[in-house]
């Protein structure tokens, strides 16, 4: 953080985070409001995470192509100019086609924020101060879904819950643009330009390392969206709040992604990645058991402190196995995956609990973990990605 301009993007980054824990409850709760429709709120919810994970590579190649000072300020315009769309047509009560064409809007003109605050990080040529910038990443993304909802919710508790789409918006807004004028973003911009446009218009595809990766990604993603649905259910099962124990899950990633920062480990980063899958699928399968109250929670904080480093080494990895100029395009893949991964997860699960019992989705979580683990620690895979 002393590293001077450092400060500058983690403060830009933290701020654009937050859209990501604003955005699905202001949504939600301001199509349930003005329709009285949760199949309706589903689909607006829905059709904007699917445009998140279909755009995110696209507007990722923009960046390495077109740099990301330009890239930011056309993203950011377009989707505030979609979310008022939204605001506009919800107080009309416009058909709620509308509503979901305007949502999947805002979601396909999302910035890529974090993809180009990745690529500033990857920059750094200390191993400790990449591993710390990223940690910090996944530190964020932790966190947002923790402050974000309760923003969210503080403002529909004292006003309209169309209000919160508006501040969401805002929010969005200010941070791309104090991190489009970043200094470090702007030196991007200046390499982007020394590039010869031949070397920047040259389309790149994804080799098998970075596959490896994203799919370790995706699978991670599966676990946590069947693990969030499972805990949900057994909580209503059990009738009690299910806020404790995915705040326990949030509070152990947040841990143990500040503690990852600062700490130089001795094995590989697949090796690393690997031991913290394995322990996370071996937690899952006690919190399936059906434990208590307190211990599920203690369980449930362990989980998050196992995955907490993933996302710093994933990113780590990628960054190791992708070249300068598509980096950018590569980073935003990792937002797809993880979308992806989750909505794939959530729905499985959801279905599984539906027509069977509580420890069903908790198994789904845990075998997609130990897959990812597995496939980590094949001796041929892993000198792949050493």
């Amino acid at each position: 953080m002393a590293v001077p301009g450092v400060a500058r993007v983690v403060g830009a980054v933290l701020v654009c985070y937050l859209l990501a824990g604003m955005v699905n409850l202001s949504l939600l709760t301001s199509t349930t409001h003005s329709t009285g429709s949760y199949t309706i709120a589903g689909a607006v919810v829905g059709a904007y995470s699917v445009a998140v994970a279909l755009t995110a590579p696209v507007w990722g190649r923009v960046v390495d192509h077109r740099g990301p000072s330009w890239t930011l300020g056309v993203a950011s315009a377009a989707q505030f100019s979609a979310f008022a769309g939204y605001i506009i047509a919800t107080l009309v009560d416009a058909p709620a086609f509308v509503l979901i064409a305007t949502a999947a809007a805002a979601g396909s003109c999302t910035p890529p924020a974090s993809a180009i605050a990745k690529k500033v990080f990857a920059v750094y040529d200390d191993p400790d101060s990449r591993r710390a910038l990223f940690s910090i990443s996944g530190l964020f993304a932790e966190m947002v879904f923790v402050v974000g909802p309760l923003i969210v919710g503080g403002v529909v508790a004292v006003t309209q819950p169309i209000l919160a789409v508006a501040i969401t918006a805002v929010v969005a807004l200010a941070g791309v643009w104090w991190l489009r004028a970043a200094p470090a973003v702007r030196s991007l911009d200046a390499t982007n330009r020394d590039t010869p446009r031949c070397e920047r218009s040259r389309r790149t595809t994804l080799d098998s390392r970075q596959l490896h990766v994203l799919a370790v990604v995706v699978l991670s993603a599966v676990a946590i969206g069947a693990l969030q649905v499972s805990v949900i259910a057994q909580a209503a099962h059990l009738n009690l709040n299910p806020g404790p124990f995915i705040a326990a899950i949030a509070c152990g990633g947040v841990l143990a992604s500040f503690t990852y920062g600062g700490l130089a480990l001795p094995r590989s980063l697949p090796a690393q990645l690997a031991i913290a899958l394995a322990l996370y699928g071996v937690l899952i399968v006690a919190i399936g058991t059906g434990p208590g109250e307190a211990i599920s929670i203690a369980l449930l904080f362990l989980a998050g402190a196992a995955t907490g480093p993933a996302d710093a080494i994933e990113a780590l990895l990628i960054a190791h196995h992708t070249p300068r100029q598509a980096q950018s395009q590569a980073f935003a893949a990792l937002t797809t995956a993880n979308w992806l991964g989750f909505a794939a997860g959530s729905a499985v699960a959801g279905a599984a609990v539906d027509r069977g019992p509580l420890w069903i989705g908790t198994s789904i979580a845990a075998a997609a973990t130990i897959i990812a683990a597995l496939s980590l620690a094949v001796p041929r895979w892993k000198r792949r990605l050493q």
